[in-house]
């Protein structure tokens, strides 16, 4: 009696990583296919599992301090671009400040463009980032991948589930999405930018983040007035100088309301 062996296709196979153990958490990465992925890209994503009470950061990672994620790809093969994507963030406050971040679970979405699509992807990922219950842990990992060329299977209801909750910009931008944002600079406060968009939805649902390159800490906009959809935030520098020293700077304005989420840009002048 001989054994058979049976050839599975790419569409019926797992594409994960294995679990690493850190310090109160563990990470693995995957891939796989999500509706409304950009043309021409594949997938993957870092999976973050916290033990409860825990938390990871967001680019900015709040008035308590922290550490923002950083991850690289210097080792990757096949990859002409690889940008991590991060879902709409939660405030987590206690006596020590504001945390922004992901409490307990969390799925950072990579969308990878090959150099060649007909061959494999060898990913090679360096995560840096922080673990946090009441004193932040710093972390460093590496995560190894390969995702063969061809259809992908799909990723799964979690990953769908953090994929869709990226904010979106330019031609992504869909019904419910947050738009129209300005700026606006009150001559009588000094150290205040006040931003205005439109939330479809419940005005008690809008909120936003901000972020800058270097993952410094930005003050956490608060909602102010509301007149039906169009919402104003303020953005508060308890020191005039902190915004002084951002003049030039692209800071990103993420806006989640009840019905989607967005990324704009502003330039501190």
């Amino acid at each position: 009696m001989c054994a058979v062996a049976v050839a599975v296709p790419v569409a019926a196979q797992e594409i994960f990583g294995d679990w690493i153990e850190g310090e109160r958490h563990r990470l693995r990465i995957f891939a796989g296919a999500v509706p409304d992925a950009v043309p021409g890209t594949v997938t993957a994503f870092v999976e973050f599992a916290m033990d409860r009470g825990w938390k990871t950061y967001w680019k900015n990672p709040g008035t308590a301090g922290g550490i923002p994620p950083e991850f690289k790809f210097d080792g990757s093969k096949n990859v002409a671009k690889a940008e991590v994507l991060y879902p709409v963030p939660v405030v987590m406050s206690d006596k020590a400040g504001d945390v922004i971040g992901y409490r307990e679970y969390a799925i950072f979405p990579v969308r990878i463009t090959p150099a060649d699509p007909a061959l494999p992807v060898g990913l090679e990922m360096t995560a840096n980032y922080g673990i946090c219950e009441k004193l932040c842990v710093p972390a460093e990992t590496t995560l190894l991948l390969t995702i063969p060329p061809g259809p992908l299977p799909a990723a799964g209801a979690d990953a769908e589930r953090a994929y869709s909750a990226v904010p979106r910009t330019g031609a992504e931008l869909k019904p419910g999405d947050p738009t129209g944002l300005t700026v606006d600079r009150p001559g009588d406060v000094p150290g205040l930018i006040r931003l205005t968009a439109t939330f479809p939805g419940d005005a008690a649902a809008a909120a936003m983040f901000l972020a800058v390159p270097d993952g410094r800490y930005l003050p956490l906009p608060v909602r102010g007035t509301a007149q039906g959809e169009t919402i104003t935030f303020d953005v508060a520098f308890t020191n005039a100088d902190d915004l002084k020293a951002l003049k030039g700077a692209s800071v990103a304005v993420v806006m989640a309301g009840e019905k989607g989420q967005s990324e704009d840009r502003i330039v501190i002048d």
